[in-house]
């Protein structure tokens, strides 16, 4: 990608619309990470309370979003296809977060308890990698208050994908503010 392009395509970084859309992010990590608080403190499983505490922050976001980051643009397909096209691009994002978490959830392990405890919590699940990821949704490992910063990490990775996608595609300028 030449230069210029590139310049181009990362420009949106660079407007208030982007302060707005990260304005309402952080109100979503809040409301994330206390939707997390809520269900661990319910024993919900960290893996199944991220999910949700996802699910959640992404319906707060689209309806902030829509009525404030984009208002400009809410000419752009309806209501019905802005949210069909937030969900999309959320989900692909929420998949990345979520990654992120349960991959982050490994290193903090590794970080207290080096590789022999990250090998010992692998060898507690099914042989190989599926085994191996089965293990991490189902009975992920204890890291206390590292579940936060594992979120926090997938929230963050998760940001640049969530940002382009919805600037270049749910609520894209229509061709006459082009």
């Amino acid at each position: 990608m030449p230069t210029s392009h590139l310049k181009a395509f990362l420009a949106p970084f660079f407007t208030k619309k982007f302060v707005k859309f990260c304005a309402v992010g952080a109100s979503g990590v809040v409301v994330n990470l206390g939707i997390l608080a809520v269900l661990r403190h319910f024993d919900v499983r960290s893996s199944y309370a991220s999910a949700i505490a996802i699910e959640v922050s992404i319906l707060t976001n689209f309806i902030m979003n829509e009525w404030w980051t984009f208002r400009d643009r809410r000419d752009q397909g309806g209501f019905l296809a802005r949210t069909s096209r937030f969900q999309v691009v959320s989900h692909v994002g929420a998949i990345v977060q979520w990654t992120v978490f349960l991959l982050g959830n490994l290193a903090c392990l590794w970080w207290v308890s080096d590789m022999t405890g990250v090998t010992a919590y692998l060898a507690q699940g099914e042989a190989g990698f599926v085994g191996g990821i089965k293990h991490l949704i189902i009975n992920p490992p204890d890291v206390g208050s590292g579940i936060y910063i594992s979120q926090l990490a997938g929230i963050g990775v998760a940001t640049v994908w969530n940002y382009l996608a919805n600037f270049y595609w749910t609520w894209k300028a229509s061709k006459s503010s082009s």
